[in-house]
């Protein structure tokens, strides 16, 4: 295996190293896991069989998960939406994977790329049709999803967090409007030619709705935001394509 202070890899030494792990090593791997995995991010591709890259889907959705340290997970897809199910660690050729199960059946295998006290990397693989000028071609989407351990201040801390993820330079307005008692948008942050990530988190009360424009372009940006590191759910405006903003939903339960 891997190791260097408390970080697991799921990967070879390399390509003419033979790497033995054991069930000691899963059980390490296990005790690492047990816990809530918040923040979730997945940097999706689209690579044909070799693994050359051909198309970059960008930022999309993905759950927390939160492991009991036994066999069971709960997924979570957002503030509304929990799916309980099972998971099972296995080593194939010196690597690690993690396999999730949900209640209705649907399977899920991810490679644990690493694993340490903060931060849990996976990687996923799915088949899929890519379309070549028409001609159909087999390919695989390639989910690298990110997550972030459950710290004492995501428990109490009543806080949302707004991510932006982008190629290209944009601005960004954060605001909040107090449904209860208020109906009145505040500003609370406002930041101009940003570059790369921007990340920014307030904290809310029950009712509050998030209200936030992006002035750059959607198809090059990511718009992530979380309650207490759980994914929240809207809908977004994006008028002309250069510009996007929240609608409908962003709101603290």
């Amino acid at each position: 295996m891997c190791i260097s202070a408390a970080v697991i890899y799921g990967c070879k030494k390399d390509s003419g190293t033979n790497v033995n792990v054991n069930s000691s090593d899963v059980a390490v791997i296990n005790s690492q896991l047990k816990g809530t995995w918040l923040f979730p991010i997945d940097n999706q591709t689209i690579t044909d069989i070799s693994g050359a890259v051909l198309s970059n889907n960008g930022y999309v959705a993905a759950p927390a998960l939160e492991f009991n340290g036994g066999s069971g997970v709960t997924i979570i897809n957002n503030l509304q939406v929990r799916t309980t199910g099972t998971y099972q660690l296995s080593t194939k050729n010196g690597l690690i994977y993690l396999d999730i199960t949900d209640s209705k059946g649907n399977d899920v295998t991810y490679q644990v790329l690493q694993i340490n006290n903060l931060t849990l990397k996976l990687v996923s693989k799915a088949p899929y049709t890519y379309y070549n000028n028409g001609t159909p071609e087999p390919a695989e989407t390639v989910s690298n999803i990110t997550l972030q351990k459950q710290s004492s201040a995501d428990v109490t801390g009543g806080f949302v967090t707004v991510e932006v993820i982008s190629n290209v330079a944009y601005n960004v307005n954060v605001f909040v409007t107090h449904t209860k008692g208020a109906d009145t948008a505040v500003l609370l942050d406002s930041k101009q030619n940003v570059n790369g990530i921007y990340t920014f988190a307030f904290p809310a009360k029950t009712g509050d709705q998030l209200n936030a424009d992006v002035a750059g372009d959607y198809s090059q940006s990511a718009f992530y935001v979380y309650y207490n590191g759980i994914p929240m759910t809207g809908s977004l405006s994006v008028p002309g394509g250069q510009e996007f903003k929240t609608t409908t939903g962003w709101v603290v339960p």
